[in-house]
């Protein structure tokens, strides 16, 4: 699904969110810049994902953690308040005992996370092959 918020001025971003190609969890796709403006309609849409429940309707079945895979592969430009709508992401989904994945981090993202410490708090995947790499550094 291709999401535009229809109240946004002049959107330079966009969210793709599809399902179903890593087990369970959902995958969104970022593109384009991940800013102030831009920030408020991607938190909700990731706030969404993350709370939702996994597993069915109860009897006694185990709930699955609700991972999160997101795909920065098109974001161009992130500044702080990007990076604090992944945190708060990582934050809901690791309180319920799941894993945020990135995947498709490019070398200006990495650097970002390196600068500002959030280098080791998410799982990082090459976006080629689909498996998890050593923290971003």
């Amino acid at each position: 699904m291709h999401l535009i918020p229809p109240d946004h001025p002049s959107p330079a971003f966009a969210v793709h969110i599809r399902t179903g190609t890593r087990g369970t969890a959902p995958i969104v796709e970022l593109h384009g810049e991940i800013d102030l403006m831009a920030a408020p309609y991607i938190s909700r849409r990731l706030d969404g994902l993350a709370r939702r429940e996994r597993g069915g309707g109860g009897g006694g079945r185990a709930v699955h953690p609700p991972d999160l895979v997101i795909d920065v592969t098109g974001v161009t430009f992130m500044d702080c308040r990007g990076l604090s709508v992944l945190v708060h992401a990582h934050n809901l989904i690791s309180a319920q005992h799941g894993r945020l994945h990135l995947t498709g981090v490019r070398p200006h993202l990495r650097k970002l996370l390196h600068l500002t410490g959030l280098d080791g708090t998410f799982a990082v995947q090459d976006a080629r092959v689909g498996r998890v790499s050593a923290p971003c550094r």
